[in-house]
């Protein structure tokens, strides 16, 4: 006789249904919450959504770039592809940019994680640039030939150094552009600011708000987040020193009012953070159309689907 025939029906439901109810709350307790990573089912198997990117101080074309999984030259709008968390590294020939994490927008301030065009990479790489433009009028974009990637061939340079000038000497005097030599710090900054102020500008985005400067760290109580936010401009914040173990579905940052992320006022800024770890990253986080920094006072790594947060920070000033 089987088993199941030797027990009651009454036990057998009773076995049933215990072991129903069990894995239930099991299931429940394994999707955002907590430091432990997420279900099978929750992990994505579809392949990564190819992005498109622009580099800027005006559109740069003819930038050569390399991601994981992704590889080209810019653009005539500066545009390359990468998909979400990878890194890019721009080339002119054998002269290589510190790499840097994709994302919509790169200007060579985000090349060196800066937020002042006075720093000294900054306004070399600007200078280079604008001075490799073909025709010598950046205001309609700037484009860099396949001479000027020929002539960089076996060209080692730093950008910090004081003697950038004479580095690039030989560079800029052969790449077949207008300038045959290298146009002044001055006139590069004043460039690469208007073109900053015009993007701003297109958006919405000034520079009018009081909580310019404002910083916050974030509290670490779940899936190992921490890092430091601050606000660059009324609409963007950069957020550094980034940590998450990406092992929980359907995870945003959110802003909020006094650190409250799950109601009306609360919002969703930049793209999803779950389907991949991030280790001392750096992110800058543009907010969404018609949303500013005024708007909110507390910004939350955030799992939408369980409104569980991960960690969060008030934003301060220094």
């Amino acid at each position: 006789m089987s088993l199941l025939k030797m027990v009651k029906p009454p036990v057998y439901l009773f076995l049933y249904w215990s072991v129903f109810l069990i894995t239930g709350i099991l299931l429940l307790f394994t999707g955002c919450g907590g430091s432990g990573g997420a279900s099978v089912s929750d992990q994505s198997t579809a392949s990564p959504v190819v992005l498109t990117g622009v580099f800027v101080d005006s559109a740069v074309q003819g930038l050569s770039y390399t991601t994981a999984s992704q590889s080209g030259v810019t653009n005539e709008d500066g545009e390359f592809s990468y998909t979400q968390g990878e890194a890019v590294t721009f080339s002119i020939g054998d002269i290589q940019f510190p790499s840097v994490i994709a994302q919509t927008l790169i200007t060579p301030l985000d090349v060196f994680s800066v937020t002042t065009v006075n720093d000294i990479r900054v306004s070399n790489m600007a200078r280079l640039l604008q001075t490799l433009d073909h025709d010598g009028i950046q205001g309609n974009g700037i484009t860099i030939t396949d001479e000027a990637h020929n002539q960089a061939v076996g060209v080692d340079i730093d950008f910090a150094a004081t003697d950038f000038s004479s580095q690039v000497e030989d560079l800029v005097a052969n790449a077949g552009a207008v300038n045959t030599s290298l146009i002044s710090e001055q006139d590069a900054i004043g460039h690469l600011n208007l073109t900053l102020g015009n993007m701003a500008t297109s958006r919405g985005c000034t520079a009018d708000s009081t909580k310019i400067g404002y910083t916050g760290t974030f509290s670490t109580l779940a899936h190992s987040v921490s890092g430091m936010a601050t606000v660059i401009d009324d609409c963007t914040l950069k957020i550094t020193q980034f940590n998450f173990d990406g092992a929980a579905p359907n995870v945003r940052f959110y802003g909020g009012i006094n650190g409250n992320f799950a109601d009306s006022e609360a919002f969703a800024i930049g793209e999803r953070l779950d389907g991949r770890s991030y280790t001392n990253e750096t992110i800058l986080l543009e907010l969404p159309e018609g949303k500013f920094v005024d708007d909110f006072d507390s910004l939350s790594v955030w799992c939408v689907a369980f409104s569980a947060d991960f960690g969060n920070l008030r934003l301060e000033a220094p």
